[in-house]
């Protein structure tokens, strides 16, 4: 460092401290500095204000002298300045207000105030390119919803603020770790330069510690985003909740996790403790309110509990009179849930957890053709065809208040049938193999006495009942009766009631509506089946990578937040006839971005210019379909006098 400061001025990080007389608060700026040499001797400047610095002491030096390189326009070859410094010191250049000689700003429409000067044209050259596509249409929604505003309420300063939006904004545009959206802020995005908070300087502990404020505040963040999304995506008069679970898998031991636990993973990582998301979504797909169990919750229990919170929290007198339409999933309707939502009064749509279509099996078989069929609506078959839905409303015979649809899916039939067999085959296989163990055991002379052969048999049958009732198996003896192998025929199986495949029984308070309307109305529940599918695919929820129960909890929670603004973004473009989804928007945005140009007049002198890239029409469309305006203007920055 001695041998560089001679051929140049030095620069150095300064603290400074003013007092509020008033109120005797301390407020701190750090500035760097530039010891210059003058007539009178060597005098100090201030090149430009940092703020406040969140950066150890012993880390100034290389921040200065990063900052130096960066504003000369040079590469440091200085092995001690890592890349975290490296890339504060770009962010601090792209936001700083000042600059080491001269610096203005005008919006790229303005032409009053155009700078002219002669460029080299081979100097120029691009850097610190960040993506700034995605970040404004969040930023549009963050700011429709009031997030902010919601915040404030919940006592954030603007500076926790502004660590929430980046936060959540990693989830919808670059899902991942707390680890990973501290790396995405920092080296890809342009979220730092959107006018607020500077947040550049902040170490990763905060942007891990936000997710456990914003799950503090939970109920009061979930209050005020339900009554601000319904003044844009307003009820109808027969408001639906649809209500459902989902788990999501942890990695690592979770040794410590209080809300990790072992049990059916819906993901297929039977391997990993889970944690468990309820969640109320609206008709429109809004999400209304979630709560978090441990990774073992059993389904049923969880309803009583969510309806309550609701009463609470959201509904209270406003609902008394007008009770919203609860739409379950199959393993939460069970016989105690459903008398439950009666006694309170509640109307429902459910599909039983205990299957009721064997009680109609006789309507299923032999009055089919009275169904009515619906067409167009029932997606596509296992094989690629139209899966056309039957179904048949059954007037209420002795409990007047509730009606039955009988429905039929072909496709349904198609998948029951398809797993049915595949189980079957395993289980054939497995039976099948296990006796062919013992059968080469035996030919090997591993093990020779009828006792231990027939006690062998009656544990595999026992291990294997429902399978080995369809074959019929006995041990082959010789002349001499020595036991020379087993003999393992396959018998003829029962036919399954195939006319029931694909049949199942929906169940409702709403006995005005025809059979359609009462399927369409089931239907619904897709919409928090999408929910979670976009958390898990979309929002980066799975896996979680936390070891305490509280941050898994805020990792959860900070997914559903994100899922509010994908939500209103897809609702918002809907309205507009654009029903592409986040992900394909997101990739098509992705390629908007902001770089700083750099250029050398033929003085010699270098500028620096902050721009974001004119929108292509890709971009463009969905900016003007959601009204997005770039509020960032063209910074020009003299960084280097010739």
């Amino acid at each position: 460092m001695d041998g560089i400061a001679k051929d140049r001025d030095v620069m150095f990080i300064r603290e400074y401290k003013t007092k509020n007389k008033k109120t005797n608060e301390v407020y701190i700026n750090h500035k760097l500095v530039e010891s210059i040499w003058t007539d009178k001797g060597p005098r100090q400047r201030t090149v430009m204000s940092l703020g406040q610095l969140y950066l150890p002491r012993s880390e100034w030096k290389k921040l200065a002298h990063a900052l130096e390189y960066q504003l000369s326009g040079q590469v440091s070859l200085l092995e001690e300045i890592d890349k975290d410094i490296d890339i504060l010191a770009m962010r601090i250049i792209s936001n700083t207000e000042l600059s080491k000689k001269l610096q203005y700003k005008r919006d790229s429409d303005d032409q009053d105030d155009q700078k002219l000067v002669t460029v080299d044209l081979n100097s120029i050259s691009t850097c610190k390119s960040r993506s700034i596509g995605p970040e404004l249409v969040c930023l549009k929604i963050w700011q429709l919803l009031d997030f902010d505003r919601i915040l404030g309420q919940c006592q954030f300063s603007q500076r926790d603020a502004a660590l929430a939006r980046a936060v959540i904004f990693s989830r919808l545009i670059a899902p991942g770790s707390e680890r990973h959206t501290y790396s995405w802020f920092q080296k890809r995005s342009g979220l730092a330069e959107i006018p607020g908070a500077n947040i550049s300087g902040l170490g990763k502990d905060l942007f891990y510690e936000i997710g456990d404020r914003l799950y503090e505040k939970k109920e009061k963040i979930e209050e005020q985003l339900y009554y601000k999304e319904r003044e844009y995506f307003p009820h109808t008069n027969h408001t639906i909740f649809l209500y459902d679970l989902t788990n999501t898998y942890m990695e690592g031991s979770s040794l410590g996790n209080n809300m990790a636990a072992y049990g059916h993973c819906k993901s297929k990582r039977f391997d990993c403790p889970l944690i468990t998301l309820s969640l109320v979504v609206s008709a429109d797909g809004m999400p209304v309110a979630c709560h978090i169990y441990r990774g073992n919750q059993s389904e049923p229990e969880t309803m009583e509990g969510m309806i309550q919170r609701l009463e609470n929290q959201l509904w209270g007198v406003q609902q008394s009179l007008n009770k919203p339409t609860i739409v379950m999933d199959r393993g939460i309707a069970t016989q105690d849930n459903i008398k439950y939502l009666r006694s309170k009064g509640y109307p429902y749509i459910v599909i039983k957890r205990e299957d009721e279509s064997g009680d109609y099996a006789a309507i299923f078989q032999k009055e089919r053709d009275t169904f009515t069929c619906i067409e167009g609506k029932g997606g596509k078959s296992v094989y690629g065809d139209e899966n056309k839905i039957y179904v048949k409303k059954l007037e209420p015979e002795e409990d007047k208040s509730i009606c039955k649809v009988l429905c039929y899916s072909d496709g349904k039939a198609q998948k029951e049938r398809a797993i049915i067999f595949k189980k079957d085959n395993k289980r054939d296989t497995r039976f099948v193999e296990a006796v062919g163990r013992l059968n080469l055991s035996i030919k090997k002379g591993t093990i020779r006495k009828l006792e231990k052969i027939e006690a062998k048999i009656i544990r595999i049958k026992k291990n294997h009942q429902l399978t080995s009732s369809y074959y019929e198996t006995f041990i082959e003896k010789d002349e001499t009766g020595k036991v020379i192998g087993i003999v393992n025929n396959a018998k003829e199986k029962p036919q399954a009631n195939d006319k029931l495949y694909g049949c199942y029984v929906i169940e409702s308070t709403h006995t005005h509506l025809t059979d359609v309307a009462l399927w369409d109305l089931y239907m619904t529940l897709s919409r928090v089946e999408s929910a979670f599918r976009a958390m898990k695919k979309e929002l980066g929820m799975r896996p979680v990578y936390h070891q305490t129960g509280i941050r898994s909890e805020a990792h959860l929670f900070i997914t559903v937040l994100a899922y509010h603004i994908l939500a209103s973004i897809e609702n918002f473009l809907y309205r507009k006839g654009e029903h592409r989804h986040w992900e394909t928007l997101r990739e098509d945005l992705s390629t908007h971005t902001r770089s700083t140009v750099v250029i050398k007049d033929k003085d010699g002198n270098v500028y620096h210019i902050r721009v974001s890239g004119t929108p292509e029409d890709i971009h463009a469309d969905i900016y003007e379909k959601l009204e997005v305006r770039d509020p960032l203007k063209t910074i020009t920055s003299l960084v280097k006098i010739a």
